[in-house]
């Protein structure tokens, strides 16, 4: 995950932006034909990843923050699943082979994600026909999931987190007496939609921060509300 992490870091670096407005990629099947969209979306467990940001920079994973942070993705999720016009579902109990199963195809979404950021924008002229060109999949290794719930679809979330230290936020303010600007954290969320029958890609949106703590529920809760509103149902 932290290969497509790294991208938007990059992306959000050249732009220097506090936060990036939410970007998305939309097969054209269901851009074109909004009314097909799945009307049972079955939300699979947040996968995110928060650090704390030491003085020196140095990241360390904090499990309870984490959990939070998950916590916070869920319930918005849920809350505002009704203004991209689907019902969403919770993930199922599986048993330990299905369960690697998922977490298999969670790694592979993880690489798709990657690709449809870079290339399935169409933001660069080279990659512009891969906005018509759709062809991103996991495959139908998560139809399982279909038959135990009857979803249409899972709505998949990824996040990365670096959140300042207050020793961090005491060295940002030394530095900017000698005219020294240390970024003081950034974060990170995709969600995407899988068909659970095929497998294909239908839709994800990325967007990114340098404001937002995943520990809030209202920053969250506006973050959500940024990547649904990418989604071709949207109200």
């Amino acid at each position: 995950m932290r290969t497509l992490f790294a991208l938007i870091l990059v992306a959000a670096s050249v732009l220097a932006t506090p936060a990036l407005a939410a970007m998305s990629a939309v097969n054209p099947a269901l851009a074109q034909n909004p009314a097909a969209r799945p009307k049972k979306v079955m939300l699979l467990p947040p996968q995110v990843f928060v650090y704390e940001l030491s003085a020196g920079g140095v990241p360390t994973r904090m499990a309870d923050w984490e959990a939070t942070a998950r916590d916070n993705l869920v319930a918005a999720a849920n809350r505002l699943a009704h203004e991209a016009g689907f019902e969403l579902l919770p993930a199922p109990a599986l048993d330990p082979q299905l369960s690697d199963q998922l977490e298999a195809h969670m790694g592979l979404y993880e690489r798709v994600a990657q690709s449809v950021f870079v290339y399935g924008r169409g933001d660069q002229d080279a990659w512009a026909h891969k906005q018509n060109e759709f062809d991103y999949t996991l495959g139908p290794g998560l139809a399982f999931l279909r038959e135990q719930s009857g979803a249409d679809a899972a709505l998949i979330v990824l996040g990365s987190d670096y959140i300042s230290s207050g020793g961090r936020r005491a060295a940002f303010i030394a530095g900017l007496a000698l005219g020294v600007i240390m970024p003081l954290g950034q974060s990170f969320i995709t969600a995407g939609i899988v068909d659970l029958r095929s497998g294909d890609v239908l839709w994800m949106s990325f967007d990114s921060s340098a404001t937002m703590d995943s520990r809030t529920r209202t920053d969250v809760d506006t973050l959500m509300h940024d990547l649904y509103a990418t989604w071709p149902a949207a109200k």
